[in-house]
């Protein structure tokens, strides 16, 4: 009886030990993520002014600045686990936009705050040139991604998503002479790159 009893406890713990060794070969590496597109859902909520000067000292009233939701694309391009003091794992990412006239490349980063290659934060700081209204926009934006592997296929991402954790925008509309701030709504989600604009797989120069 407790012979049977120890080969009972003997094959289950190489079981669970078995189940805890195919986990560990199933888990996901930063460097996974190279290659992955996400379409992008980006709006605004804001407030503009003009901008006070010498021309303007007095400047002038305060007024809604919103921008109902655009979509855009971004691709994780490279993983590097030395490129900053502040982080050891950093992500070469480009964000594709279109500026009124065609979908243009800007190189960014996302330097891993903390979590693991399944679930991870970093943060997003980039600067638009919109042609329609001539302005200049930049914005800082934490974000929370999450990833799932595939069952089949080790390192292989099957669904993957992000979202803001917060974000705020400045923005220098130049062709009027006013400036604005406000808050910003980021989200994404995994795409092809069936799905991407031919402008947005280019690389960059």
């Amino acid at each position: 009886m407790r012979l049977r009893n120890m080969v009972f406890i003997l094959l289950m713990a190489a079981t669970v030990f078995g189940f805890f060794m195919a986990g560990q070969a199933q888990a996901l590496s930063f460097a996974n993520w190279e290659g992955t597109w996400f379409k992008v859902k980006v709006s605004e909520t804001g407030k503009a002014g003009p901008v006070v000067s010498a021309l303007t000292p007095n400047g002038g009233e305060v007024v809604t600045n919103n921008e109902k939701s655009t979509t855009s694309f971004l691709v994780i391009d490279s993983y590097d686990i030395t490129t900053t003091a502040f982080s050891e794992t950093v992500f070469a990412v480009r964000y594709c936009v279109y500026n009124g006239a065609a979908w243009v490349n800007h190189a960014a980063t996302w330097p891993v705050l903390g979590g693991e290659p399944e679930h991870f934060l970093t943060f997003l700081t980039y600067s638009l040139e919109e042609i329609q209204n001539n302005s200049l926009q930049t914005s800082w934006i934490p974000l929370e991604v999450k990833g799932t592997e595939s069952r089949q296929t080790v390192g292989e991402i099957t669904s993957a998503s992000f979202k803001n954790l917060g974000g705020i925008f400045r923005e220098e509309i130049i062709s009027i002479s006013y400036g604005g701030v406000g808050i910003v709504k980021f989200t994404g989600s995994l795409v092809g790159s069936d799905q991407v604009p031919d402008d947005c797989l280019q690389p960059l120069p």
